[in-house]
């Protein structure tokens, strides 16, 4: 799951998604020992939703939202105004004439 639709959560529903993403994490460890499982990428996948769901309780918790940290560069690059480039000059030949 996505975290901006994470975001969108309440805490109560997030803390019962967490519930239901471990319990369905211990039902596929036991499945996949039982030989009945073949798929391990499950397991990355909800190990990481849960990861992804705790960030975002904690966030909520501690009463700050997520926001987008800008590079210097790009900071840097949306404040000057982009120039034009200038026309590239041709190149002259430079003959050298030299009589014979």
């Amino acid at each position: 799951m996505d975290v901006k639709e994470l975001r969108q959560f309440g805490m109560t529903e997030l803390e019962g998604r967490v519930r239901g993403w471990r319990e369905e994490l211990f039902r596929n460890r036991f499945a996949a020992q039982t030989s009945e499982k073949k798929d391990s990428s499950v397991f990355r996948k909800l190990r990481r939703d849960i990861a992804r769901a705790l960030t975002v309780i904690n966030e909520k918790k501690q009463g700050r939202e997520f926001q987008v940290i800008e590079t210097k560069a790009a900071a840097a690059e949306a404040e000057t105004p982009k120039k034009k480039a200038a026309p590239k000059k041709r190149a002259t030949k430079k003959t050298a004439s030299k009589e014979k």
